[in-house]
């Protein structure tokens, strides 16, 4: 139902915004220059956004050799090349349900 089109039609888009206001930033932080930092460990630093399906490794800003994380939430990559979120977000977001938005439980 709707108008979600592909590439952007299995509600990776409204997970991704979730994860925002769970307090999760983009992976590349606030800089599209290796130097912005998403407050995350077990999230790679990255150059900036990812887009439509990078093929692994997607190396930037001395990340291999596994390199950007694109596969993750919090970038801008097509629906279909994104499934997860870090241990370490998950947590972020837990202490943000625990905390700023615990009037959500």
């Amino acid at each position: 139902m709707g108008n979600a089109q592909s590439p952007f039609n299995k509600g990776r888009t409204a997970t991704h915004e979730v994860g925002h206001y769970l307090n999760l930033p983009h992976l590349w932080g606030d800089t599209e220059d290796c130097t912005g930092s998403d407050f995350v460990a077990d999230t790679p630093n990255c150059a900036g956004p990812n887009f439509e399906k990078p093929t692994f490794p997607k190396v930037s800003c001395n990340n291999g050799p596994s390199g950007d994380m694109f596969m993750n939430y919090m970038d801008y990559v097509d629906d279909a090349a994104m499934f997860m979120f870090t241990p370490q977000q998950v947590a972020r977001m837990r202490t943000t349900l625990d905390g700023p938005r615990s009037t959500l439980w």
